[in-house]
């Protein structure tokens, strides 16, 4: 009867969850993220910035309601074969709605892909990303 009580309340708990694009498991939040711009990897003089939509809301909450999530920095990142590095810093802006717009953000076509990260300003550790498409 423990294992029925049991698997009927993770299949109910499962059910409960919102549906996240990238979940930072570290602080149980879901990342809902938007191209609004692009993305655009530029080439030669090219200098088209790429613009990016974000909502953060608690993994738990399947009504996906926006929290705030200051201490969780957006970073471009690119990954080469023999390297990796960032780019520069990219403006972010709390819109009404609880989301963030991040902006300015400039990525050139190199040997390797591009992802944008998510990180914990307190420390610096990489909560979660997601490549760049």
């Amino acid at each position: 009867m423990k294992k029925i009580f049991i698997s009927l309340l993770l299949a109910v708990s499962f059910n409960s969850f919102a549906e996240c694009d990238v979940f930072l498991e570290e602080v149980n939040t879901c990342v809902e993220y938007n191209w609004t711009e692009g993305p655009y990897l530029n080439v030669g003089p090219a200098r088209d910035f790429s613009e990016l939509s974000i909502k953060f809301f608690d993994a738990d909450d399947a009504s996906e309601a926006a929290i705030d999530k200051e201490f969780i920095e957006v970073l471009p990142w690119m990954i080469m074969p023999n390297m990796q590095h960032g780019t520069r810093p990219v403006v972010t802006t709390e819109l009404n709605d609880g989301s963030y717009l991040i902006s300015k953000i400039l990525m050139r076509k190199m040997m390797g892909y591009w992802e944008i990260r998510f990180i914990d300003s307190r420390d610096k550790t990489v909560l979660g990303s997601f490549k760049v498409q």
